[in-house]
């Protein structure tokens, strides 16, 4: 019996120095794992695509002689094709796009001894593009050069004009696929006043509103991926 209770006591005080030393170790440190690196849609790279939209104008039309004025303010239907280059740096986006739009906005104002009729055949812009994406949506504004062609038909006359201006806009675009996405757009073109080559005297000052969604296509000619911490 007294060998049992010797036993008994050298266990005990054994366990309770085991225990002790364990508490002087303290308790492991806590590691955190680090920011996960996740892709996310890359905005990257050149593109090619078309568009269709409704553009209406503010246009007015001046007797240079008499200095009496009407307006034509052309409307309707457009429909084109664009092209550009975007460069995404973390999740702003850079880039450059022409379009051209074929149009059929037309309009007619009376002036004194003639009646006046503008036809726009096409729009044009060449323009920069400064965007913001998060993820697979993109906000972006843009503004560059504009061109248009009309026809003018004043007093059974008819003559062409080229146009050449400036433009400003912007627009939401989505990326629905790895290289497809879609967007709706407003653009706003000045081509200020100009003179038209006529019988009489007569001259036209001349601004559109263009309203058009698209579909872009994006080649993956050597982008790379771009990443984001979560």
């Amino acid at each position: 019996m007294r060998r049992f209770t010797l036993a008994l006591a050298a266990a005990t005080l054994a366990l309770g120095v085991t225990a002790a030393s364990a508490a002087d170790l303290g308790q492991r440190p806590v590691y955190k794992a680090q920011p996960m690196q996740v892709a996310i849609y890359n905005w990257t790279g050149f593109y090619v695509g078309g568009h269709a939209g409704y553009a209406w104008g503010r246009e007015e039309i001046r007797d240079n002689i008499t200095g009496v004025s009407g307006k034509t303010d052309p409307s309707g239907f457009i429909g084109g094709v664009q092209a550009g280059y975007n460069w995404q740096v973390s999740q702003w986006v850079f880039g450059i796009e022409g379009d051209w739009s074929w149009a059929n906005g037309d309009g007619t104002a009376a002036i004194p001894g003639a009646i006046v009729k503008s036809q726009y055949n096409w729009y044009s812009t060449l323009t920069g593009r400064v965007g913001y994406a998060v993820d697979n949506t993109l906000w972006y504004v843009k503004g560059g050069a504009a061109w248009a062609d009309a026809d003018y038909s004043i007093g059974g006359a008819k003559v062409g004009d080229s146009r050449s201006g400036w433009t400003i806009g912007g627009g939401l675009e989505y990326g629905f696929a790895p290289n497809w996405s879609a967007k709706i757009e407003y653009n706003y073109l000045d081509f200020g006043r100009d003179n038209i080559a006529a019988p009489i005297g007569v001259s036209a000052d001349s601004q559109v509103h263009l309203l058009k969604g698209g579909l872009n296509y994006r080649f993956d000619w050597g982008k790379g991926p771009v990443t984001a911490r979560y």
